[in-house]
């Protein structure tokens, strides 16, 4: 039998054991390892987290300063109370070492955001500083900016001590610098205030000037150099306005004075005094001009003028002659010359005012105006009925004025004004509105020459519209009961219109020439007048009967006689030579009438019956059926009286 060893069985279990203890060691000193490092990450998460929270305190507390939720003097303790409130850093599984120095960590963390802190205490503590000066800067340049500021006083508000240590704190080394600026600024504002005040006083802006610019001005070692040119530029230019605005000034009161004496000269024109008010506006506006003196001597000159204006115009020439005659064989003065000038514009105003526009004159002379020319209602037969009667009252004082003065005033009852509106309405209106104003004037005119006055004064540029109203004033109507102012307006509408094919000009001349002949006298305005008429009858008539014409066509005969008749009123003959009939007057009345105003002719003129049978007539201008005899083309006169001899046929309508 064989017997194993025990003692080697024994060191082998042995060995075992070792091996399996040593290896339980190993695995729980990496377990107590990683135990170690799991903690000391969570021990610096926590450092991160705390740096993180002490960051965000700070940077809170630095918004609230600067939103002034709290003053610098409260953050350092406002940041103590905010950390207190965190939470504890715990850290588990860290040894005693470990733990001391994540506790210093999380500490100078703490005052790191400490320190922070204290640089924002200290920059809202600057700008508390900045903010309290600029305050009181702005309080003390409000008060320099009051008229009247104590400047100096002002500036020394800024030297206390108090002020000069927040200087400092605010701006350090440039409080000085600051603070200058500051009472610079104030001596600015006080200059400029200066300026201001002294608007177009040229002496205070001089004075100002001599401040800015003089060694012993107010404003010398005051002023920034560069403010001091500022202001002196703007001073220096202010005063350039003013002298020219004063120059400017002056240069218009005197043309205002040059005015108001024409003004004077214009009163005295008229015959009518001013009125107190007036003579003072006219002395206030000459005072203090080269044209002061002048307001006695025009006012003493006008009495003179007014008192000559009221005699009759004769008696007014006699006396301008007079005064002139003196003038010539004694002398004067430049002054007695020129008065005499104006005597004479003003006589000669007077009268053209009188001539021209006899209603406006008769108005300042009495002072009572004619009533406003109403011609709202001319389609209405009211209107027209009021029209005349207003026309008919103008008319009767401008006859009386022309009883008064003479024949030079005017026939025409129509102020400037009313004559301009009465034209543009002419030019505007209808032919029918046209021959109702013209109705109107002729119901209202005593006389045909008052009607023709009025008529041209209206349309002078017209001839066919004053041949029409003159038409219109006779109600002249052709031998087939033509109206002949429709037709003369109709006429002058196509002509004007040129949309259908016209005789030309030289074929209408010469049907009118053959017609009349020599019976309306070659080269003057009646024959010229006479014509337009025809031309204008002829193409009215040819359109109403629907008469058309090609380039080529010979006037129609009928047409063309019917419109010398309508606009001379008829061509005879007689002694050879053809003659204007009155209007409407037949061949055999006419000749017959002729034969027996010769007949009573050669009685009382003891001329042969034969040779006043063989003159030519020819019409007397503006006398409708009287005739001229003439004798070898002249106006043949009686050998008893050394007259004219005239033939007078009356007229027919």
């Amino acid at each position: 039998m064989i017997t194993g060893d025990s003692s080697g069985q024994g060191r082998g279990l042995q060995q075992a054991g070792n091996a399996v203890q040593n290896v339980a060691l190993t695995v729980m000193d990496q377990q107590t390892r990683e135990n170690k490092a799991l903690a000391r990450v969570k021990a610096n998460n926590a450092l991160l987290e705390r740096e993180t929270q002490i960051s965000t305190i700070t940077t809170d507390l630095a918004e609230q300063v600067r939103l002034g939720k709290i003053t610098y003097d409260k953050l350092e303790e406002a940041y103590t109370g905010a950390v207190s409130k965190l939470d504890p850093i715990t850290s588990p599984g860290l040894d005693e070492a470990e733990q001391e120095g994540l506790g210093i960590s999380a500490k100078r963390f703490q005052l790191s955001g400490l320190d922070n802190i204290r640089k924002v205490a200290i920059s809202a503590r600057t700008d508390a500083a900045k903010g309290d000066l600029a305050v009181r800067m702005d309080m003390l340049g409000k008060d320099a900016a009051m008229p009247g500021a104590n400047i100096d006083q002002i500036n020394a508000c800024m030297d206390a001590e108090d002020i000069d240590i927040a200087g400092r704190l605010a701006y350090g080394e440039m409080w000085t610098a600051k603070k200058q600026e500051f009472k610079d600024s104030n001596w600015t504002t006080h200059a400029t205030q200066r300026v201001v005040a002294a608007r177009d006083g040229l002496g205070n802006l001089q004075q100002i000037e001599h401040d800015l610019t003089a060694e012993d001005g107010f404003y010398a070692k005051k002023l920034d150099p560069e403010k001091r040119n500022q202001l002196l530029n703007t001073v220096t230019g202010r005063i350039y306005q003013v002298k020219e605005h004063n120059q400017r000034q002056a240069e218009m009161r005197e043309m205002k004075a040059e005015r108001i004496l024409t003004q004077m000269d214009r009163q005295a024109a008229t015959g009518i005094p001013p009125s107190p008010a007036e003579q003072q506006r006219w002395q206030a506006g000459l005072s203090g001009t080269s044209a002061a003196g002048e307001y006695n001597t025009r006012i003493a000159e006008m009495n003179q003028v007014q008192q000559v204006l009221r005699l009759p115009i004769l008696e007014q020439q006699q006396y301008l002659d007079k005064q002139r005659q003196q003038l010539a064989i004694n002398g004067g003065s430049v002054a007695q010359v020129t008065n005499l000038n104006r005597l004479q514009s003003a006589i000669e105003s007077n009268v053209k005012l009188m001539k021209e526009d006899p209603l406006t004159f008769n108005s300042m002379r009495t002072g009572t105006d004619v009533e406003p020319l109403d011609i709202s209602g001319i389609s209405t037969p009211e209107g027209q009925q009021r029209l005349v009667e207003q026309l008919g009252g103008r008319y009767d004082t401008v006859n009386a004025m022309r009883k008064a003065y003479g024949p030079e005033v005017a026939r025409v009852p129509l102020k400037e004004g009313e004559q301009t509106m009465l034209k543009a309405a002419l030019l505007q209106a209808d032919d029918n509105t046209k021959l109702q104003i013209f109705g109107a004037l002729a119901k209202a005119a005593p006389t045909g020459a008052d009607f023709a006055a009025t008529a041209k004064s209206l349309a002078a540029d017209q001839p066919v519209t004053v041949l029409a109203g003159m038409a219109q004033f006779r109600g002249l109507k052709g031998t087939d009961g033509t109206d002949v102012p429709k037709m003369l307006l109709l006429g002058q509408k196509v002509l004007a219109d040129k949309s259908t094919p016209q005789p030309k000009e030289d074929m209408l001349r010469a049907a009118f020439d053959e017609h009349v002949g020599n019976s309306l006298q070659p080269g003057t305005p009646q024959r010229e007048q006479a014509y337009q008429g025809f031309k204008a009858l002829y193409v009215g008539t040819a359109t109403s009967k629907g008469l058309s014409y090609e380039a080529g066509d010979d006037l129609d005969s009928k047409t063309a006689q019917a419109a010398v008749d309508m606009i001379t009123g008829g061509i005879a003959e007689r002694a050879g030579a053809k003659v204007v009939k009155p209007y409407g007057m037949s061949d055999s009345n006419f000749g017959k009438i002729v034969d027996i105003e010769l007949e009573g002719l050669a009685k009382r003129t003891e001329f042969p019956i034969g040779q006043l049978e063989d003159m030519p007539m020819s019409p007397v201008p503006g006398k409708e059926g009287a005739y001229y005899l003439l004798n070898a083309g002249r106006i043949q006169v009686d050998p008893k009286t050394n007259e004219p001899m005239i033939v007078n046929v009356g007229v027919a309508k």
